[in-house]
């Protein structure tokens, strides 16, 4: 009788170890998805704003139009989305001196994309690459510019473009991760004097040298809009301009609707999805 139970009971062990484990494998995965912002009247709509931002119980004019699976969408980049900031900062030291670069404007480098897809554990993510432009790039210090890196060569004043970067919510949860495509190198750039002279070459800017931004960073979707903030950032560790970097600002992005004959852009939304 002993071993009958024994056995009765080893039995319904193993069914409930096989219901958990069943259970286990049933459970909704959590992932993220892109989506353009659509204004129309077909259908019960959530959102007040185009860029899908805020969203209301009812009478809204816009929605998400989901982007497609495996379909890659091309995208661009701007600072002009709802409540953006004037200017993206890139904030770090340098030889014991706090340092500000200041970029009056941003938009995504040609040739930009991204795309929807599902890795093998049923999680949805967006994938994308492209570049960054700054352009009316200014530093803090006293008698020291900036100026473009053109394969080692000093080039155009107040610009900076960013490497080939790649961006994903793979393991982000909510967040949106741009790190460099290849290697480790962010953006590259020239602080120099008002004569292109580094400080090693007798310049007066006091600074003057060559720099490199590598390491990555993660921003939070809102919306269409991206946002980044200094202590976010630099509390990620993950930025580097010799010492630890931060940046703030906000970019929106934008993609192509490839089904409108008139080279329209819509704000492209990153929102949590749930599959089982």
């Amino acid at each position: 009788m002993n071993g009958r139970r024994a056995v009765v009971g080893l039995c319904m062990l193993c069914a409930l170890l096989v219901s958990a484990f069943a259970a286990q494998s049933a459970s909704a995965i959590t992932g993220t998805t892109a989506f353009t912002c659509v204004k129309t009247t077909a259908d019960p709509n959530q959102f007040a704003d185009p860029h899908c931002k805020e969203e209301v119980p009812t009478g809204g004019e816009y929605k998400h139009s989901v982007v497609p699976q495996d379909t890659t969408t091309s995208i661009r980049g701007n600072d002009s989305g709802p409540g953006a900031e004037a200017v993206s900062k890139l904030k770090s030291t340098v030889g014991g001196l706090a340092v500000t670069l200041t970029a009056e404007e941003l938009e995504g480098g040609p040739n930009s994309w991204m795309t929807n897809a599902v890795d093998p554990n049923g999680e949805h993510y967006t994938h994308g690459e492209g570049t960054i432009k700054y352009t009316g790039v200014t530093v803090s210090v006293a008698k020291c510019f900036v100026y473009k890196d053109e394969g080692g060569v000093k080039g155009e004043k107040e610009k900076v473009d960013t490497e080939p970067l790649k961006a994903t919510t793979t393991g982000q949860g909510m967040g949106l991760k741009f790190e460099p495509k290849e290697g480790t190198v962010f953006a590259r750039f020239w602080i120099l004097d008002a004569a292109k002279k580094t400080s090693a070459e007798g310049g007066e800017c006091n600074i003057g040298a060559t720099y490199e931004v590598t390491g990555s960073v993660i921003g939070t979707p809102e919306g269409a809009t991206v946002s980044f903030t200094h202590s976010g950032t630099t509390t990620q560790n993950t930025l580097k301009m010799g010492a630890k970097a931060g940046i703030e600002g906000k970019l929106t992005i934008e993609g192509e609707d490839t089904e409108d004959q008139t080279d329209t852009w819509r704000p492209l939304s990153t929102t949590t999805v749930t599959t089982n």
